[in-house]
């Protein structure tokens, strides 16, 4: 290597081109995992979800069809029998022909902590529209003990239904094990999910807002 290449990577060079790729990297990762209308990431549909009905199109086989499959050939996760911290238990299949709105989240989560008041805004104003809100407080392997979670549900002030993730929910909603939280699917009323939010910004509250109007309208 020449003297004038040696000079030009200096350590202050190097560090500023490590910073550059890792930026690259962070951005190329954002646009890969959202985008501007919150659409999903996921293609999962609610339990329960009714296979839609074949249109005359695709009995007769089109090419439209068999390039682009009818998104009841998608198969839902099972319907968990999710334990209520109240107590109790429910199933998300009872929740078909609503939009839902399903929270994974954590008590020791921040960003998960900065979107609850909304999505307890949600539940309150929205629940008389059809709007369901559940939050699945994900398995921390006794991180947050049942009792710490109700106490941060009264904190919070938190008025929807609230169970607990096992692993295995977790991953078949989700796809891994280490995903982060919160994550945020909405489901129409047909069961299909319209929008997948991972992380709690500013912009994510205007694409949840966005998602779950535009499920309403869709009605």
């Amino acid at each position: 290597m020449s003297d004038r290449q040696e000079k030009f990577w200096t350590a202050g060079r190097v560090i500023a081109t490590l910073i550059v790729a890792a930026m690259v990297a962070t951005i190329g990762y954002t646009l890969l995992t959202h985008n501007d209308e919150g659409k999903a990431v996921t293609d999962t549909v609610l339990p329960g979800t009714a296979p839609a009905t074949p249109t005359a199109s695709s009995a007769n086989g089109s090419e439209a069809n068999k390039s682009t499959p009818p998104a009841a050939t998608k198969k839902a996760p099972p319907d968990f029998e999710v334990p209520k911290i109240s107590g109790g238990s429910f199933k998300l299949s009872d929740y078909r022909g609503k939009v839902v709105v399903l929270d994974f989240w954590a008590t020791w989560c921040p960003p998960c902590r900065k979107g609850i008041p909304q999505l307890v805004r949600i539940d309150k104003d929205l629940r008389d529209k059809g709007v369901e809100v559940v939050g699945l407080h994900i398995d921390d392997q006794g991180r947050s003990s049942p009792e710490a979670i109700r106490n941060f549900i009264k904190q919070f002030g938190i008025n929807y239904t609230v169970g607990m993730a096992s692993n295995e929910m977790f991953v078949a909603y989700l796809g891994n094990e280490e995903s982060s939280i919160p994550q945020t699917l909405v489901f129409d009323r047909s069961g299909k999910v319209i929008a997948h939010l991972i992380g709690y910004s500013d912009d994510d509250a205007a694409k949840l807002d966005t998602a779950i109007n535009r499920a309403l309208a869709s009605s």
